[in-house]
């Protein structure tokens, strides 16, 4: 299930919700929020989420995939990451990338952006209303559209259809392997 193809959000932007062109991080919440509610609906195994990095100093490449290794299903949120992270990996070399690989990372402090992206993969903290995803989930950061090569990569047809192949490689692999 594709919880969304386009720019669009996911949920109702409100007055106040835009602060100097970005989304303010409760409207940002929202959003990420009924994305978990929306895999918690349709029952999914995996939640995976796509994001792209990006930094201040171009120089900086890489991918990463991250997980809570604080949520009751860490063991197998940290098995999908790596199974997503090795064939996103896998792809980029195919588009001959040499980005870094920046590994799979087990954050459970929430300090993605600003603490965040993560909300979708686990409970929130003391006193959250949050809805936790039902299933395990990882957050991938393929790339980082700051850097010429790494924006390179994904700027064609080709890259978008290789980077979407590995992912959901990634969560085939995965897959596989929780049914044995």
């Amino acid at each position: 299930m594709l919880s969304r193809s386009t720019d669009e959000l996911g949920s109702t932007i409100e007055p106040g919700d835009v602060l100097n062109g970005s989304l303010t991080t409760a409207a940002s919440q929202e959003d990420l929020v009924s994305r978990v509610r929306c895999a918690n609906l349709a029952r999914a195994d995996a939640l995976v989420s796509v994001h792209f990095n990006s930094f201040d100093d171009p120089a900086v490449t890489g991918s990463e995939t991250l997980y809570d290794i604080d949520r009751p299903l860490a063991p197998r949120s940290r098995a999908l990451a790596q199974s997503l992270q090795t064939n996103i990996r896998a792809g980029l070399a195919a588009l001959g990338e040499p980005s870094a690989d920046r590994g799979v990372i087990d954050d459970s402090s929430g300090s993605e952006a600003g603490g965040g992206d993560l909300v979708l993969l686990g409970p929130g903290g003391p006193g959250s209303s949050d809805e936790p995803s039902a299933m395990p989930g990882a957050l991938v950061e393929p790339l980082f559209l700051t850097n010429p090569g790494d924006l390179t990569a994904v700027a064609t047809p080709r890259g978008v259809d290789i980077l979407a192949g590995a992912i959901s490689s990634g969560v085939e692999d995965y897959l596989d392997e929780e049914r044995r």
